[in-house]
């Protein structure tokens, strides 16, 4: 039976990852639309991959948010590295579905589900064209 302080943990660990959004996938972002951009950087900010995320977002419009992911996933590493572990591992089985693909003026809002087992997730990336590629600008949770 799992106690209390490890169970919170989990929790924790699992929210923390889930609010930000593991697979990696070898392409370049140059080929990447902006569906594929918004998965793969919630799957690299979920997977601790804080070099890959700054790679697909607008790294100005992102810094404070990058740099908040990566403080709580030290903590979080730091307070249980085994149930962060268990927490990572599980996350690497998340499916991230792509719900809708909205034009923003020259930019896209793209619409994710982020789910693992009965939890889900539902978040909007702001993406814009940088130099030929999708840049993620910012990310919330939605309805």
């Amino acid at each position: 039976k799992m106690n209390r302080a490890f169970k919170y943990l989990m929790f924790a660990a699992v929210a923390v990852m889930m609010a930000a959004c593991g697979r990696k996938d070898g392409r370049k972002a140059v080929e990447m639309g902006p569906e594929e951009t918004a998965v793969e950087f919630c799957r690299a900010v979920a997977g601790g991959d804080f070099a890959k995320a700054s790679a697909l977002c607008d790294t100005l419009a992102m810094k404070e948010y990058i740099d908040g992911q990566e403080q709580a996933w030290s903590m979080l590493q730091k307070a249980d590295s085994s149930a962060f572990g268990i927490a990572v591992a599980m996350l690497a089985e998340a499916d991230m579905t792509v719900e809708d693909v909205m034009k923003d003026g020259d930019g896209r809002q793209v619409l994710l589900t982020i789910g693992f087992g009965e939890n889900r997730k539902n978040k909007q990336v702001m993406l814009k064209k940088e130099e030929g590629e999708w840049k993620v600008t910012a990310i919330t949770d939605r309805n």
